[in-house]
């Protein structure tokens, strides 16, 4: 056997070798007493049949989808998520849904759940609540299915949201416990600190308020922590929210100007026209009628915009 003989059965062994499935190296180790003299010849296939042989063999169920093609789907569900914070839903809504085709197309199932839910989120945004719950009831069922616990607690929030604004305060806490107890068991503090938020709006509109203001104080702890500030500004506005039920207007403000202050560093439009309304209505019930009606009118202004 030549020199190049050697080295290409010596490659031919180690490829083979690499294989992950006894079969598989079975069939390719029976074509290597194959007379020397045809070994470029049978190395040369190998190196070509080598993907598709792993496929019939059935490598083909622990190839992942190409990194490139989730890279891809992941940045168009962030580019979704950029317009959806400014306000653009209509064109968050088309990324959301070139990241779901995608993500179908490369077989990408974790970008499967997040268009889904992104697009559920548009649609309930929308007051499409019906058609938003058939998408995280699909989001949550292939997260099961693919063992995705972060995901499945994220699609189990959002159907605890169309719940919640349906007026079913029950079925809403009973899904955004669920979720909860699952971002406690993975660790994930981000999730627990807005699932805490969640089930402090139900408790409030349950006229809980007590309860309420201490799950909102325990997420705007963590959020404090790791340094999430758009869900430190949703929360200082609902703590100003339980401030200005029990009377409290100044503390209310207060609270409402915190929140206001950084979702103009976010530049969030949409929380920046909430602050404002809210911050409004406060001015209005303490009777400074002129300091109500410019903060009103600034809100209205953004929303006017938010809705072109």
């Amino acid at each position: 056997m030549s020199k190049v003989g050697s080295r290409q059965y010596a490659v031919c062994k180690k490829i083979v070798s690499s294989m992950q499935y006894a079969v598989c190296r079975k069939t390719i180790y029976s074509l290597l007493p194959t007379p020397y003299c045809l070994l470029p010849t049978v190395f040369c296939l190998l190196l070509t049949a080598y993907s598709l042989l792993i496929f019939s063999c059935g490598g083909g169920k622990e190839i992942k989808v190409s990194p490139e093609g989730q890279r891809k789907a992941a940045a168009l569900i962030n580019q979704g998520h950029k317009y959806y914070i400014d306000g653009n839903l209509s064109k968050a809504l088309g990324y959301y849904k070139n990241a779901l085709d995608l993500s179908h197309t490369i077989d990408f199932q974790e970008g499967v759940v997040k268009g889904l839910n992104g697009i559920g989120i548009i649609k309930y945004t929308n007051g499409d609540t019906d058609e938003a719950m058939k998408d995280f009831e699909t989001a949550i069922q292939i997260s099961e299915k693919i063992n995705n616990k972060i995901l499945l607690s994220d699609s189990i929030g959002n159907a605890g949201k169309i719940y919640s604004s349906s007026g079913d305060l029950e079925k809403a806490l009973e899904f955004y416990q669920r979720s909860l107890a699952i971002y406690r068991d993975a660790g994930y503090e981000e999730g627990k600190a807005i699932r805490l938020n969640d089930i402090g709006t139900i408790y409030k509109k349950q006229g809980k308020s007590d309860e309420a203001i201490a799950l909102f104080n325990d997420s705007l702890k963590i959020n404090e922590t790791i340094k999430n500030k758009s869900e430190t500004a949703i929360n200082l506005s609902n703590i100003g929210g339980i401030y200005e039920e029990k009377g409290d207007l100044n503390k209310a403000i207060e609270f409402y100007k915190k929140a206001l202050e950084i979702d103009k560093e976010l530049e969030y439009r949409r929380g920046i026209a909430i602050d404002l309304k809210n911050i409004a209505s406060i001015y209005k019930a303490m009777g400074k009628t002129e300091e109500a009606e410019d903060y009103r009118q600034r809100a209205e202004k953004i929303y006017k915009i938010l809705k072109k």
